[in-house]
């Protein structure tokens, strides 16, 4: 942390003093007019009065301005003047934040030189007196009022815009903070408009409060608290306190009102801006970029007072128009619009967001709705199925029992049809009870060690007597003994349903190959007959719950087999696939997890 708060100092400095050093080289590009140096004839520069002698008779400082020739009209620029200054013992209007001019008699010179006097004991060397030609007065002028014009113009749309912004998100209390700057430096700006008595205090304060706003928009900007107590000062009647104790302050100390206090103000705003780049507050360094810009301009201004060097027109035009504020609040509204920017950035992302979920859940609601009819539609088959193999075996009951009732003999001969077909009834309706347990999932596994080839093993012995009834032979190779981790019986159930299902299918005189091998961490066991087959198109369908095909001859199945088989395998999280290929047979492979 420390290395971010150096680094912040630095960049401050570093920008802070390049401003400095490109401005005193603008600066040094104007020309400076000496004492008894002859103004230069055909020319339009505007010159810096320097080099004021003493007059120890009169106690008063004095320049000789001499022209080149007598047709040469001269004016001087002037403002802020501290004491009367007289030419050939005319006296000047003092002005106190613009510029005026003035006129140099022809008459007044003799042997084209004249005399300009300050009537004051201290050097007014840096009082921003400045000689040039008639025309280059009228085109410093006119240059003047248009950078103050542009200054206050551009505050003043600044606030507008801050406030108009706050009025539309008043969540974002920065932006009321920022129009209220922007409108105090517009305020600031504009006071040298109203030359009033009643505007002269308010004149005397401004400067000050915009730099104790400078330090709370700095503050605001990023959400910057101070510690405990204090940060009742940034509230808005703490800054309104401050704003007032410190007028009372400068009035009671005017030593207050002094540049090097107001300059030595900017250390609370410096410092919120490092505390802010430290760490990593968004757009800190972009506004300390620009207050970094605004302080190496206003140092150019305080220069003057420490070493000599006079202030060029161009420089102090801009610090009359206010234009060393700008840089600041530029980098400030900059900041604002980068803000809104990624806000508006975050909704276009949200709306888009929001439009392809929308979309989304269309299309799921399509495919949903899709679903339900494609549901609905098996469930009416399986139905369907359901009542035709019922209805089959009650039919059956009902003629055998009519028969009896008829002719009682035919007993013994009715009674073993009545019972195969309720044994189907009872069998049909408790794959049905099965499958409903199994969809879901109340089926409760009991978890246990299974070997499978014995398991294997067992169900090929119990239903032997069914394929040798359709002289179909079963051949097995199983190459190892698998271990796997399940429930016993529902796998006896699950592997039982397969191997009926290939007898079910396979004609007579046919085969059924079982295999078994390894392959990683899963048991292969493969069931293949040579029967009728199954149609491509029923491939993907012959595991639902609700879809079945019809064989090449009857059979007891239920047609809930593979579909229980196939739930069963998953609970023991394994799977069946299936290869087959009409009048060839059918292979299914299921592939399961094992311990050993």
């Amino acid at each position: 942390m420390k290395r971010h708060y150096l680094k912040a100092i630095a960049v401050f400095l570093l920008i802070c003093s390049l401003t400095f050093i490109i401005f005193i080289k603008i600066n040094n590009a104007f020309g400076v007019l000496n004492h008894g140096e002859t103004y230069p004839d055909n020319e339009n520069n505007i010159y810096s009065l320097a080099d004021y002698h003493w007059d120890s008779n009169n106690h008063t400082f004095f320049i000789d301005l001499v022209r080149e020739n007598e047709e040469q009209q001269l004016e001087l620029i002037y403002a802020k003047l501290p004491s009367d200054i007289s030419i050939n013992g005319t006296i000047l209007n003092k002005v106190s934040s613009s510029f005026s001019r003035v006129l140099i008699n022809p008459d007044w010179f003799k042997d084209n030189k004249v005399r300009v006097v300050f009537n004051t004991n201290i050097n007014p060397r840096h009082t921003p007196v400045y000689l040039t030609t008639t025309s280059g007065a009228s085109a410093a002028l006119s240059a003047y009022d248009m950078v103050f014009a542009f200054n206050l113009g551009i505050t003043f749309l600044m606030s507008i815009y801050g406030i108009s912004l706050y009025r539309l998100k008043k969540t974002e209390k920065y932006l009321l903070w920022f129009a209220i700057y922007a409108g105090a430096l517009t305020l600031w700006s504009a006071l040298p408009l109203f030359i009033g008595s009643g505007f002269k205090l308010i004149r005397y304060y401004a400067y000050n409060w915009c730099t104790i706003l400078n330090i709370v928009i700095c503050f605001k900007m990023f959400d910057i608290n101070l510690p405990r107590y204090f940060n009742i000062l940034l509230s808005k009647w703490g800054v309104v306190g401050v704003l007032v104790v410190w007028s009372v302050l400068e009035t009671i100390f005017p030593i207050l009102h002094s540049e090097i206090c107001n300059y030595s103000l900017f250390i609370f705003s410096i410092g919120a801006l490092i505390y802010a780049c430290a760490n990593k507050r968004k757009g800190a360094w972009l506004v300390l970029s620009g207050h970094a810009i605004s302080q190496g301009m206003r140092m150019v201004m305080a220069l003057p007072y420490l070493i000599r060097i006079d202030v060029s027109f161009l420089l102090r035009s801009m610090q009359y128009s206010k234009l060393f504020n700008l840089p600041f609040a530029f980098c400030c509204m900059l900041l604002i619009n980068r803000l809104f920017a990624e806000k508006f950035t975050e909704a276009e992302v949200l709306a888009k967001e929001l439009e392809q979920i929308n979309h989304n859940l269309d299309k799921k609601v399509l495919e949903g709705t899709k679903a339900l009819e494609e549901q609905h539609k098996r469930r009416h088959n399986f139905m369907m199925n359901i009542f035709h193999d019922l209805r089959t075996p009650l039919f059956v009951i009902q003629g055998s029992t009519q028969k009896i009732a008829n002719r009682p003999e035919l007993l013994n001969e009715e009674l073993p049809i009545i019972s195969e077909r309720l044994d189907f009834t009872k069998h049909l309706v408790e794959d049905l009870f099965l499958m409903a347990k199994l969809e879901d999932k109340q089926v409760i596994l009991e978890t246990e060690k299974v070997p499978l080839t014995d398991l294997l093993k067992n169900i090929i012995s119990a239903c032997s007597l069914e394929g040798e009834s359709k002289g179909i032979c079963i051949k097995t190779e199983l190459k190892c003994d698998y271990i796997t981790w399940g429930d016993e019986y529902r796998l006896k159930q699950a592997f039982q349903n397969l191997l009926l299902n290939a007898i079910y299918y396979t004609k007579a005189s046919g085969h059924i190959y079982i295999t078994s091998r390894k392959q990683k961490n899963f048991a292969v066991i493969s069931f293949e007959d040579t029967g009728i087959g199954i149609a491509p198109q029923d491939i993907d369908k012959i595991f639902d719950r609700y879809y079945r095909i019809s064989g090449s001859g009857k059979h007891q199945s239920t047609g809930l087999g593979l579909s229980i088989a196939n739930e069963i395998i998953q609970q023991h999280h394994g799977s069946i696939s299936v290869e087959s290929k009409v009048g060839y047979g059918t292979i299914f492979t299921v592939n399961l997890p094992i311990i050993s």
